[in-house]
Parts: C-alpha cells; structure tokens; sequence
C-alpha cells in the first residue's frame, strides 16, 4: 500500500469493461489507495468508475448512481489520484450530470455537484484496437475530426519512431491517443511542436527535433505516461484538451482521423492515384472535354496547393491538410476575433496582443524558419490570416474530394472521379469563336483598372451550374423581392475552386472576426475584372488564375456606403436592405441586359464594355473600384469560369 492514502474513507464502485485492463487490477489500485470497493451502488457509495458505452448503455449500476446522486466518473479520476497521491475532484472527470447533495456522509468526503465532460481511456500504445462502440456516445469537448470513425483505420506511428511492432491506441469510443501540440512565444522567438505517442519528438517548427520512447512499455505504463506528459505540456488533462490553451503552456491542435483510405496523406493519395492508373494494364480513360481534364490537374494540384500555404506561411508539414480538423480552423478563428476586439478598442497593451498572436500561432501552426513570428498588431496582419483561415478551408475541402472513392480508381479515370466529386450540374466548353465567348471575353478585358497593371490570355471560358443553386434560389425569400440581378466577378486563388466549385461562395463563420472584411460578412463581388483578379494570387499557381461571374441579386434598393464599416451586414439588415454597394471612384459607364450573352440571362444586369468604365464621380468615395456584397448565400449563381494567363 502507498504511504498517502489519498482514498481513505472512499467508496468506489466499477461498472463496464474497461480496455486494456481488468476490474480486479482496478479493484486492487483502489484499495491500495486506501479506498473501499462496493459490489453494488448504494447510498453510501461515492464513485462510481464507469465508460462512456456503459453509461449510454444505462446499466443497472449507472442508473442507481444517476438516482442517488452519486458522481459517475471516468477511470481517468483514479489515475489521476494515483498521479497526485491525494484525491481530486470528480466533475472534472464526470461521464454526465448529475445532481449530488453537498453533504457529509459520515465523515467521509464531501460529495459535490458533477459537470459534462468527456471520457477518455487508457494510452497510447500497442493494444489492439477493438471494434468501436455503436452506442450513441457522450459528445467529447474537441471536435468530431479526432474520433476514429472507421475500425479498420490504423494511424500511423510518428515519423521516425522505431516501435514499428507497436500501434497508436484507439479507445472503444473511437478516441485515438496520438497528441500534437505546438507553443509559440514572439518575444522569445520560440515556435516549437511537440508529437506525443508513447514516442515523443519535439523541436523548433520545421526541424525534426528530438526524440524519446516514454516509460517501461506496459499497458498501465502508457496510460499514466500518455497522460502524465500531456498535462505536463498543456497544463490540461487529456480529458479537457478542447479547452482554450492555457497561458504559456503548449496548445493541443486536432488532427482529423476522417481519411477513407490507407493513404493518410493528400500528397500520397494523389500519388497514388495517378501511378496505379499508370500501371494498370489498360488505364481508364477520360471521357472529359481536354479542356476539363486540364482544369481539373490545375484545381487539384499539390504543388500549388503547398506553395499556396507556403506563401501564407502555414505549415503544412506538421499539419497536412488531410489532418485538419474544421474545429482546429474555427478555433483559429476564435483567435483572430479577440485579437480584432483588442485592435479595435485600441487601449489594449502589447503584451495582450502578442499573448494572443502567440495562442493563434499555436493552434495554427506556422513556419517562420529562425525568424522571429511576427506579433499580429495590425488590420492588415490581421486580414492576412483571416485570408489564410478562409484558404485553409477551401484547399481543405477539395483534399477531402482527393481522398473520395479511391478503391473505384481502376474503375474511372483519376481526373473524371474529381470532376464528378465536384458535383455539377454542367460544366461546358464555350467556343472561343461564339458570340457568347466574345460577349465575355470582352467584359473581361475591358473592365481592367487603370491602377492594375493585368494582362490577360484567355485560354477557356466555362458555363457553369451547381447543383441545386437555381432551385435554392428560387425557394427563397429572394425570388420575391424587388429585383436587381447582375453578373459579377469574384476571384480567388486556384486551389480554393476545389471547394467554391463543390460547396458554392460560402460566407465566414461566425467564429471568423468582423473586421477581417470590409463591408462585413459576406460574398463580395466586383464590376471590374481587375478588382476581383487581385485576388487570384496567380503567382502561386504557375501564373494560371481562375475568376468566376456569378449572377447575384441584390435587390433594391442597396445600401450605398463610400468608407468601410464592419458592421455593414447588421446595418443593411436593420434598415431593410439584401446587399452592400461599397461606392467606388471608378466603374461603368452603362450597364446592359446579359441577355446578349445568353438566354437564361434575361433580366441580368452587366456592364456596357462598348463604353469604358469612367469617373463615378461619386462625393466622398474612398473606394477605387465599386463593391457588392451579398449577404446570404441564396443570393448567388455560379454561371462562368474563366480560366487565363496572368
């Protein structure tokens, strides 16, 4: 027995089978604790040390421990008090809520009120991994990226760990142990990771670091090592590491287990794609248009998509696109929006400012090389990473795409299946010698700005449908209203039309901070080609840039601004408007029906390019360029993609 029996005058009961042990090796911890076991849940019961399955279960034992008020915990709880030797709280280890008195039984410890929280079991190690439970299941805190969905997933061992006859441990609830952590701190110019398995390795971003096997290599060796470590770093329980990172403590970045393939990797999926079509006896071929076939190699280019991430300084080494988890995105969003509220307010000191660049910087992780990360003090710093967050997304969701469907790869062609994952109504070749292709060609080249210094070569012009945009449209409340429908630009960098193409122009999340948009939240949108092409980033992508015209209704009247305001969105709703026009110093002369273009858009408005765009002459416009904003995703048709050398 311990010399400290931080257990004495406990009562603990077990219910449920627990991984990788037993109930008389849990049995025996607990009176070598000091504590007492019960066979039955009774008034006089303490703890009850149950899992998640179990108590979804509603076993007898859960459910007299519910009516008893009795705390219901993980078997985490006792292995933090073998931790500590001295007890610790049961709420922060509960499988549920419960409502407990707050009164002494006969002079034992005092029984408190119990809060949600997730379960976690034992570690990180070579247990085998069981069939996962298909139970409904307590909802963790992290987000549902990091819970193992298929059974027949392995994870792979961190690079260079030589236990290559161990596996990562995967709990019954599908909770995979395998811990990346990352800590950043500006005025140290400190940018470091840490990969906690039962093999850790930690350094500076992008080196490899160091390495080390923790513990003797049993089950309960891991389990306690496992957790041991991860509070040593995070200064939070594995169970709690959803929370917000701690203040000077590493932050845990969730990786998503969500692959449907062996290949865990993008860049090993597309790898493997291209080379067991090239090896197939007779490889499938494509039925696509070549011009589609050529698009669909530029939209899921790896290259471009690294040095896309690369020009935003995002570490796609230790954080792969197929391992980001939406939740690790959203939370880098929660970020940017305090550090917006610290930048608007203007009083905050540059201590709150970089603490929380530094807590961004750790949830997304970055490679500065040796440089000193910068400290995110300003709009313009700030707008950046709200524009890397946004890519980070797009470029995620056509790596999703990349990894559809692979066991079908000798069925179809590899550039058909990401055609078809896009899920399009149409995408045709417009003939460059048509009157449609001219009437385009021409808005493009004859809306460049003065003050952008683009040239364009158009090599293809695509009529686009998603499915289900015109019937969303047309359900909506927008079908009904007073109408102004224009064709419009929008541009943003190749590698996001993975996920514009298949998911549409999406609008920020609310976690995203206001101030990171000029007018707002929104679909912004352009009258001149040049305005929208900024945004193309074509230096990223082998100077290829795509743009879009989208038919937009804004409706009438719009709210008309000449200076920024973040609150643009709230305030046209409040006075009753469907959209922004940012005023701009220059735009068209004349606006005409696109009808000329082609039928299905009679009614659209686009601007005359027979007449160049002149001086709006508009008092107090701040603006170059005119901007639309729609503020609801119904608002917005995908009608051409346009696809040219810059």
């Amino acid at each position: 027995m311990l010399a400290k029996s931080p257990l004495a005058g406990y009562t603990v009961a077990l219910s449920g089978t627990f991984p990788g042990t037993t109930h008389p090796t849990v049995s025996n911890r607990i009176t070598d604790l000091g504590g007492n076991l019960a066979k039955s849940v009774t008034v006089d019961t303490n703890i009850l040390i149950s899992t998640p399955a179990d108590v979804s279960k509603v076993s007898k034992k859960t459910q007299d421990a519910q009516s008893n008020g009795i705390s219901i915990v993980s078997i985490d709880w006792l292995d933090e008090v073998e931790l500590r030797s001295d007890v610790v709280d049961p709420k922060d280890f509960s499988l549920l809520t419960v409502s407990m008195p707050a009164a002494d039984v006969k002079g034992k410890a005092k029984k408190r009120a119990a809060s949600p929280n997730n379960s976690n079991a034992p570690a990180s190690k070579a247990a085998k991994v069981g069939p996962l439970n298909t139970a409904p299941k307590l909802e963790p805190k992290v987000g549902d990226g990091s819970l193992l969905k298929s059974r027949n997933m392995t994870i792979p061992l961190d690079e260079g760990c030589p236990l290559q006859t161990y596996r990562v441990y995967v709990d019954g609830d599908g909770i995979v142990y395998d811990a990346s952590l990352n800590k950043t701190d500006a005025s140290a110019n400190n940018n470091k990771f840490y990969r906690l398995q039962t093999w850790t390795r930690w350094g500076r971003v992008g080196d490899r670091g160091q390495s080390k096997v923790l513990g003797a290599g049993s089950y309960s060796d891991a389990f306690l090592n496992f957790n041991k470590k991860f509070k040593e770093k995070s200064k939070l329980s594995w169970a709690d590491r959803g929370e917000e990172p701690k203040r000077g403590a590493y932050a845990y970045v969730e990786r998503s287990y969500e692959a449907d393939t062996e290949d865990e990797e993008v860049e090993e999926v597309a790898a493997n794609v291209y080379s067991r079509q090239f090896r197939s006896a007779s490889p499938a071929k494509s039925t696509l248009a070549v011009p589609v076939q050529s698009l669909m190699q530029l939209i899921f280019n790896q290259q471009y998509m690294f040095e896309a991430m690369s020009d935003l300084n995002y570490d796609a080494m230790k954080m792969p696109l197929g391992k980001l988890s939406k939740a690790t995105i959203n939370r880098g969003f929660q970020a940017l929006t305090e550090l917006a509220a610290l930048l608007k307010n203007g009083i905050s000191s540059r201590d709150e400012v970089e603490d929380l660049s530094n807590r961004y910087y750790s949830l997304i992780p970055h490679n500065f090389g040796r440089s000193r990360p910068p400290v995110i003090g300003d709009t313009s710093t700030l707008k950046r990473e709200v524009d890397l967050l946004d890519s980070l997304g797009d470029m995620k969701a056509a790596a999703d795409l990349m990894k559809k469907d692979l066991n079908s790869v000798e069925k179809i062609n590899a550039l058909d299946r990401q055609f078809q994952s896009l899920g399009l109504e149409e995408m045709s070749v417009i003939d460059p010698y048509s009157h449609e292709y001219q009437e385009l060609a021409n808005y493009l080249i004859n809306t460049r700005g003065a003050t952008h210094a683009v040239d364009y070569k158009v090599e293809n012009i695509f009529r686009i449908e998603r499915q289900g945009e015109l019937d969303r449209f047309q359900r909506s409340s927008f079908s009904k209203i007073k109408s102004d429908r224009r064709l419009l630009w929008h541009g943003s960098r190749a590698t996001n039309f993975g996920g514009i193409l298949s998911q549409g122009l999406r609008i920020a999340p609310p976690e995203a901070p206001v101030s990171g948009y000029m007018f707002g939240k929104g679909i912004y949108l352009a009258d001149m080609s040049s305005k929208s092409a900024n945004y193309c980033c074509s230096y990223n992508s082998g100077g290829h840039a795509l743009l879009l015209l989208c038919e937009a209704e804004l409706g009438q009247p719009m709210q008309e601004l000449t200076q920024a305001s973040y609150t643009a969105g709230e305030d046209a709703n409040s006075k009753g408007n469907w959209s922004t026009w940012g005023k701009g110093m220059t735009g068209p002369a004349a606006w005409k029906d696109a009808e000329c273009v082609h039928p299905s858009l009679r009614g659209v408005k686009m601007p005359d390019t027979d007449i160049l765009p002149t001086n709006t002459n508009i008092p107090g416009a701040y603006l170059q360029y005119n901007e639309y904003i729609a503020y609801d995703v119904a608002q917005v048709r995908l009608r051409y993609l346009f696809r040219v050398r810059m």
